[in-house]
């Protein structure tokens, strides 16, 4: 166990740590420690803070660790010169020990927020609990003295974890006037704590629906990177299923006419959908120019966007049951096959796609047994390139000469050929002399 320096003491009564606590301090990095007590010799107070505290006294293994002090960050900086000023103006660096990172904060009280983005001011303090007062659930809103193996919680984090009620500090009217992106940061604790029945406070759940429209005047980026974790957490469909009922997804997808029971029920379904087929899901009713414009309003990055459109375009194909078309499915789709023939079966089970009559989930359920069945291909990459193709067909480079190379590519991963010499007896038997390249095969499904 490591041994600590005494920094200075809080202005909040303590309590002596709960045994997961004291299990999760005695677990603490070395690095971590080396900064703890650095801060401590430089007389400053300092303290574990946020999620790592509601985590660790619930058991579970803190993902990150951030810290508090009452040193002013132009003191933090010189005590830690290759830190990265992460947030300087709101009193926040990165410090980096090792290969760990852990942002520092200056206890801060906020200034009013005029924007119900962010504070207009801040000013630094000596007050631990002033700092605490200001966070936005008391679930996060504890914080560990390490030296001491004292605990603070004077907004009573501790009894809301044991009743599974996520609860504003304060007013909740006022905290989520602050900032409407607490509005998501609510559900997306309900799916992301690891126990089950953790319910939202009555009069927050109240504020929230009352107050959804907020959610208009937060950046698209904040809104997108605040629902990613919403999609990625343990409890996503339930928690989708929640702000559907609750209007929140109306705000935030300008939906203004949609079936929502269909959404509700397909929702329930157990399949295993990860954050891109989640949002195509949700927004099953568009079609492919209003994904796009989703995705730009959104601000989506291109490879998110990328994925989408793919994703919400390829789950309404109907994949032929065709050992030859099976194998080009799962080369074009790559490691998503799964997630969208998932959907595929979703859309067909709750009549959510027009499959043009096509109505058979049980088909969607051999297909995916087909394609876990088949074998690997014997080679991924093409095995020709241009210069092989036009010292063979004597076609220059051009359109012609890139058709023909994907024409056979298509040929050999319908076939699964591994053999230079498999692509060059299959040229001899197609008509590409006479006939118009731009009717020849291509690689695509549609």
């Amino acid at each position: 166990m490591a041994e600590y320096v005494l920094g200075n003491e809080s202005d909040v009564a303590g309590f002596p740590l709960t045994e997961n606590m004291s299990k999760f301090v005695d677990k603490l990095p070395i690095e971590l420690s080396n900064i703890i007590n650095k801060i401590s010799q430089n007389k400053g107070g300092v303290w574990i803070v946020g999620g790592a505290v509601r985590d660790a006294s619930m058991g579970f293994i803190p993902s990150d660790i951030d810290l508090a002090t009452d040193l002013r960050p132009e003191k933090l900086m010189s005590i830690f010169p290759d830190a990265i000023e992460t947030g300087l103006s709101f009193g926040t660096i990165t410090i980096k020990s090792g290969n760990y990172l852990f942002q520092t904060t200056t206890l801060r009280t906020d200034g009013v927020y005029l924007d119900n983005r962010r504070p207009e001011s801040v000013e630094w303090n000596l007050s631990l609990n002033e700092d605490l007062k200001r966070r936005d659930f008391t679930i996060n809103s504890m914080a560990i003295d390490v030296a001491r193996r004292l605990y603070y919680d004077p907004n009573n984090g501790i009894k809301d974890i044991g009743n599974k009620i996520i609860r504003c500090v304060g007013n909740p009217e006022k905290r989520i006037n602050e900032d409407a992106l607490r509005i998501l940061r609510a559900y997306r604790f309900l799916g992301q704590i690891n126990t089950n029945n953790w319910k939202l406070e009555d009069s927050l759940a109240k504020v929230i629906v009352n107050n959804s429209y907020l959610i208009e005047d937060l950046a698209k980026e904040r809104i997108w990177q605040e629902l990613i974790k919403i999609l990625n957490c343990n409890k996503s469909q339930e928690i989708i299923s929640i702000m559907i009922r609750d209007k929140i997804l109306n705000v935030i997808f300008g939906w203004r006419y949609i079936e929502t029971s269909k959404l509700l029920s397909a929702l329930d379904s157990k399949q295993n959908l990860d954050y891109i087929s989640l949002f195509v899901l949700v927004n099953y009713h568009l079609d492919k120019n209003g994904i796009v414009d989703l995705c730009k309003t959104l601000k989506l990055s291109k490879k998110d966007s990328k994925s989408i459109i793919f994703t919400s375009q390829m789950a309404r194909l109907i994949p032929q049951k065709d050992l030859h078309y099976l194998r080009l499915y799962r080369h074009l789709i790559g490691t998503r096959w799964r997630q969208i023939l998932s959907l595929s079966k979703i859309f067909d089970q709750h009549d959510m796609i027009d499959f043009h009559n096509f109505s058979k989930q049980s088909y969607f359920t051999k297909i995916i047994h087909e394609i876990e069945n088949l074998p690997p291909l014997e080679c991924e990459e093409q095995l020709i390139d241009g210069k092989w193709l036009m010292a063979t067909t004597n076609i220059e480079q051009g359109q012609k000469l890139g058709r023909l190379k994907e024409w056979l590519y298509r040929i050999q991963i319908e076939n699964d050929l591994k053999k230079v010499s498999e692509i060059e007896e299959i040229l001899a038997t197609l008509q590409w002399q006479n006939s118009d390249f731009n009717s020849w095969p291509r690689m695509s499904l549609e």
